[in-house]
């Protein structure tokens, strides 16, 4: 049997100790490192993997119950039991409301910590094994430093094209003018900010109700209709519904807005790729230049950030070679010109690459090489 990892979250060094010499003499019970404060508990969660956190409810930089509440959104596999001098019915249901699992009273006893730490883990942990398999899918995401380059539409077609052997969402992360809607002609449908409002956000099934079944294979969620609506959609909440969302797809397409803001730079950090979308005039060069600048300045690598020109054409009397001197790295595709078949796709509301058809057009075939070429 594996051990039951364990946080200890406490600020007062006494209770720590107690704590741990309780632990330590139970063989199916592993310390995996402690916290003096609720801030440090969510900080350390991702690098020690514990099962159960003890946490504390009263501590100094993040309480208890907030970094409760942090763990169990991100972390939902985590079990968190709060300790507390507090036996009060008001505290308990509090706890619980934070996403806490179980509740003891301090002072304890070692019966009563030992057994309240297995039977909640066992109780969870049957739970989880009813549930589904999590997938944790990659995320790739479409970013870009001018707009009109079209880097929805390629976001949507790649969206559309690995739909047809994988389970995709696709997410429009630009908060202020995403249109992903009206690609897919559901201009009516609900968005992200009717999810909010409504305060459903802590799980899948209360999130899926706000997605876009485009096919059986392709869920979306739209970004508001209206830009004042994303000033109230922070980087915590897109973290907490990406966590809870991801896990139940193979692949996760992101198009972002054309900025570096906090929810941007939290995307771009966790994106398994990210293909960073050009043209070839000189002007989208030279945004796109600058905009690699900032991505090698956040120690992105470039097996991570990738750079597609859309709209290639040598015509424009600028070609790949110039291109990747002016980007001082290799171009990792181009997709080429076709105004009219993009152009009839939006405006009729239905992707171009929909369908199996017997003869595709350069572009359809660029789209299936860049999902092939990428590693998912």
């Amino acid at each position: 049997m594996d051990k039951i990892k364990i946080l200890i979250a406490d600020d007062v060094k006494e209770t720590r100790d107690i704590v741990k010499k309780i632990i330590e003499l139970e063989d199916d019970f592993e310390i995996v490192g402690e916290a003096v404060d609720g801030q440090e508990a969510v900080d350390k969660i991702k690098k020690l993997k514990p099962d159960v956190v003890l946490m504390d409810i009263n501590m100094p930089v993040l309480n208890g119950l907030e970094a409760t509440e942090k763990i169990t959104a991100l972390n939902p596999e985590v079990i968190v039991i709060i300790m507390s001098v507090q036996g009060e019915s008001e505290y308990l249901k509090k706890a619980m409301f934070y996403g806490a699992k179980e509740y003891i009273i301090k002072p304890f006893n070692y019966d009563t910590l030992v057994n309240t730490i297995k039977l909640t883990y066992e109780r969870y942990k049957q739970i989880n094994k009813s549930q589904e398999h999590y997938k944790d899918g990659k995320i790739i995401t479409f970013f870009s430093s001018k707009g009109g380059v079209g880097k929805t539409t390629l976001a949507v077609n790649v969206g559309v094209e690995l739909s047809k052997t994988k389970k995709v969402l696709l997410l429009d992360m630009d908060l202020m003018f995403g249109d992903i809607s009206i690609f897919v002609d559901a201009v009516d449908s609900k968005t992200i900010i009717d999810a909010i409002d409504d305060e459903n956000t802590d799980s899948y099934n209360s999130l899926k109700t706000y997605l876009f079944s485009y096919n059986k294979n392709l869920d979306i969620l739209f970004a508001p209709k209206k830009p004042e609506a994303s000033e109230y959609i922070g980087k915590e909440i897109v973290e907490k519904i990406i966590n809870i969302l991801k896990r139940h797809y193979d692949v996760v397409i992101v198009d972002t807005g054309i900025n570096f803001s906090e929810v941007t730079l939290h995307i771009l950090d966790i994106s398994d790729y990210i293909l960073f979308i050009s043209n070839i005039d000189i002007a989208s060069l030279k945004n796109t230049k600058l905009g690699l600048q900032v991505m090698r300045s956040l120690g992105y690598d470039k097996n991570k950030v990738k750079v597609v020109i859309n709209r290639f054409n040598t015509d424009y009397g600028i070609g790949k070679k110039e291109a990747e001197e002016v980007f001082k790295e290799e171009i990792f595709l181009t997709i080429p010109d076709d105004e009219k078949i993009v152009l009839n796709s939006i405006n009729s509301g239905k992707p171009f690459v929909e369908g199996n058809k017997l003869i595709k057009s350069k572009i359809e075939k660029a789209i299936e090489t860049l999902c092939k070429t990428l590693e998912i």
